[in-house]
């Protein structure tokens, strides 16, 4: 089970148990990202979702109200080997016209920012020559790009649209405050506040994970 069809796998399962279309929310994908990196069994968390909707007393309408479920689900399999997913095989031309594509997305920040365009600019160069032979090493030197746009993006965005996101974090988090410890809340809050801060700008997380 490689990292893409794991995503893949939550996202249907949970629509099917839904029984209606609906968009997975930033929220969603972040839960799902810490499932994968714990490297918690794809039926674990799907019999977690099971369990959340066949004792949900009201509508469910994000995975955060699996979470329960899903850690109680992970604690009763005590022989549940806990392993990160086989990474994905991807071919090299593929992945190069993925690194392309937020490549392009990264530039088009120079306009909105130019007093920081050489440094978007090489943000951008850097994610197109990154070498794609290894895809660990490839993820590792993305993560580290991305952690420099970041800093940029925190700022260069004014107040309001900060304040903003901080609102918008709150209410995505208000369901997961009875079901996870301050800790988790905090590691989810950073995780979400930085998908969301990337996605009031239409950039795409600087992650092969997302080659779909």
């Amino acid at each position: 089970m490689n990292y893409f069809n794991y995503f893949t796998e939550i996202e249907n399962f949970y629509q099917t148990k839904r029984e209606t279309f609906t968009l997975i929310s930033s929220l969603d994908w972040v839960l799902i990202e810490n499932w994968k990196e714990q490297g918690i069994p794809l039926e674990i968390v799907l019999k977690g979702i099971d369990r959340a909707f066949s004792n949900a007393k009201r509508r469910i309408n994000s995975l955060a109200y699996c979470v329960r479920a899903i850690d109680d689900v992970l604690h009763e399999t005590k022989e549940a080997r806990i392993e990160r997913p086989d990474l994905p095989e991807i071919p090299a031309e593929e992945t190069r016209k993925y690194l392309d594509k937020i490549a392009d997305r990264t530039t088009s920040l120079r306009d909105k920012f130019p007093e920081f365009a050489p440094r978007i600019a090489s943000i951008a160069d850097a994610v197109r020559t990154i070498d794609v032979s290894n895809f660990r090493d490839a993820e590792q030197a993305l993560a580290a790009l991305e952690e420099r746009l970041i800093a940029i993006l925190k700022v260069a965005s004014d107040e309001s649209t900060m304040l903003d996101i901080r609102r918008g974090l709150e209410e995505d988090l208000a369901p997961c405050r009875a079901t996870m410890t301050a800790e988790q809340l905090s590691m989810l809050g950073q995780q979400l506040w930085r998908r969301k801060l990337m996605e009031r700008y239409n950039l795409e997380r600087l992650s092969l994970f997302y080659l779909i």
